[in-house]
């Protein structure tokens, strides 16, 4: 499975953005500051996913994944350097 995760968290009250940086990290590779993409396996997505639960604030924190069942339903461009180029070679 391959996923695209991106996050915006609060950093006025309760900045846990380096704790859910960290949880993220675990299972995938960071692209941009708040980007991260590749391949897990969808076990290592479900835990990832309840790991995120408990580290966000719902009230505060926004957590968005795509999540695609191969990598070739998706064009990727990227204008500039490519920070996650060995994913596509």
């Amino acid at each position: 499975m391959y996923v695209i995760l991106f996050y915006d968290v609060a950093q006025k009250e309760k900045d846990n953005s380096a704790k859910i940086r960290k949880t993220v990290e675990k299972y995938l590779p960071r692209v941009q500051y708040s980007v991260f993409e590749g391949e897990i396996r969808p076990s290592d997505l479900k835990r990832l996913k309840t790991e995120l639960k408990e580290a966000s604030h719902k009230e505060l924190d926004s957590i968005v994944i795509y999540e695609f069942d191969k990598p070739s339903y998706t064009k990727r461009e990227v204008i500039g350097i490519d920070k996650n180029e060995s994913l596509f070679t």
